[in-house]
């Protein structure tokens, strides 16, 4: 089955102080080793950003968000709308540690219903989780009524939220690595020495 990769790269890093997306981890920036995880496991790969020059060289399809400066949720609505395929999945663009396994996972479970979403440890996890192409109206819904948390909309739909129990009964032993985002320097620096000590990023 097709499946398209979005890439949530709108944000405005104000935090990081510089694009946090395009920081070099390993040699690669970082959006560059989402992309590669996301090429292992989709047909299609869709970039959200708002500025569009900096990402040029990746040579994907980009597309801005519709409703501007409704955060998250805006650039899951843009990804969706842009999207050709049923399936979907959806990634922000300061995880460089992302497990295309549980990707998989995530998108089997499309198979049954509209999202999936990690849960792990009591956190969830809605910016690396698989959306069918059909969540977009109540995207829009939400933006529209200015709703902008995603667990609110997540309430919307038929989302499954998959906890950390059972994801490990089938065989996925996540790695606190696999949800790690960077939104300080510290934690770009905590990326690089995570990255160091694996030696490459986790399977």
């Amino acid at each position: 089955m097709s499946i398209t990769g979005i890439i949530l790269a709108g944000g405005h890093s104000s935090r990081m102080g510089e694009n946090k997306a395009l920081l070099q981890i390993g040699g690669k920036t970082v959006i560059e080793r989402i992309a590669n995880q996301l090429a292992s496991m989709s047909s299609e790969m869709i970039i959200v950003a708002n500025n569009q020059e900096e990402y040029q060289f990746l040579g994907l399809p980009m597309v801005s968000d519709q409703w501007k400066e409704k955060g998250p949720l805006a650039g899951i609505h843009a990804g969706l709308t842009a999207s050709n395929t049923l399936k979907n999945l959806i990634v922000a663009c300061d995880m460089p540690f992302i497990s295309t396994e549980l990707g998989k996972i995530l998108l089997k479970k499309l198979d049954t219903h509209q999202a999936a979403v990690p849960e792990i440890e009591g956190r969830l996890h809605p910016l690396y989780a698989a959306y069918r192409k059909d969540t977009k109206e109540a995207a829009e819904q939400a933006l529209r009524d200015n709703r902008l948390r995603i667990r609110e909309f997540l309430h919307d739909i038929n989302a499954s939220i998959m906890k950390g129990d059972e994801l490990k009964r089938m065989g996925f032993l996540y790695e606190q690595a696999h949800f790690f985002n960077m939104n300080l320097p510290d934690e770009y620096q905590m990326a690089l020495k995570m990255a160091a000590e694996k030696g490459k990023h986790p399977k």
